[in-house]
């Protein structure tokens, strides 16, 4: 019995212990973690490493994420919009110098700690209040849905019913 226990993901104090998932996903700016999320997965098939299912995944998760940045934005700008105020030079050259840097944002999921799939997209199109105060708790269950479920499927598209 005690060496059931132990294997558990759990740690003597109760606290989950995340050295044992093997999965998780990082979403990341300029290779800063936003937000980093270990998971199991039941069931896992491995050929999904080499199918086209992977790169349709990270595409429909980075698409998610996008989203929910794309409507930040437009609650962020509508928030401080006033028709009655004529935009300056000096307003325009202010946010200029916000996007003096190039950001990017990726998104990875890895297995057994090493990366499987890594995407990027451009950081600088979000303004930089919604840019730095990424939170994407909500949608969390559903990117952690999408990749267990594919992780799980049966039958893939694989790369080489392409060549």
């Amino acid at each position: 019995m005690e060496a059931r226990l132990s294997n558990l993901n759990y740690s003597e104090v109760g606290k989950i212990n995340y050295e044992n998932f093997r999965f998780e996903f990082i979403l990341g700016i300029n290779e800063n973690i936003i937000c980093q999320r270990f998971f199991d997965i039941r069931g896992y098939n491995d050929k999904v490493l080499k199918s086209l299912d992977l790169k349709i995944l990270i595409d429909d998760c980075v698409d998610l994420i996008k989203d929910y940045l794309k409507k930040r934005t437009s609650e962020q700008l509508w928030k401080y919009f006033n028709p009655y105020v004529e935009q300056t030079k000096e307003d325009i050259e202010k946010t200029k110098v916000i996007n003096d840097k190039e950001y990017y944002f990726t998104f990875e999921i890895k297995v057994d700690r090493k990366t499987v799939i890594k995407s990027y997209f451009g950081a600088n199109v979000y303004p930089s209040s919604v840019r730095f105060q990424v939170d994407i708790t909500d949608l969390i269950p559903e990117i952690i849905s999408m990749i267990r479920y594919v992780f799980t499927q049966k039958k893939f598209e694989m790369i080489n019913d392409y060549k």
